[in-house]
């Protein structure tokens, strides 16, 4: 029972890191993120915040360490 949930919540954290990375590159979001009437934040902008925060560490951690990851440019999409 522990493991499954274990399990889940890592699911759902890779999951709202690759959201965090696809709106960084192309600019695409969930748009009911996008729309927050009442002024709270809802549990999926919460959720959005915190795969933002996770893909930032991850760069973080990637930056330590320049004997294996390095910046390159974006590909050209045209090609």
């Amino acid at each position: 029972m522990l493991g499954t949930i274990v399990h889940y919540a890592i699911d759902l954290a890779l999951v709202s890191a690759l959201l965090a990375g696809i709106r960084r590159t192309s600019g695409l979001t969930i748009k009911a993120a996008t729309n927050h009437p009442n002024g709270d934040e809802s549990y999926l902008i919460k959720y959005l915040k915190f795969g933002e925060k996770s893909f930032d560490f991850i760069i973080g951690v990637m930056t330590t360490f320049p004997n294996y990851f390095v910046r390159t440019p974006p590909p050209n999409s045209r090609d």
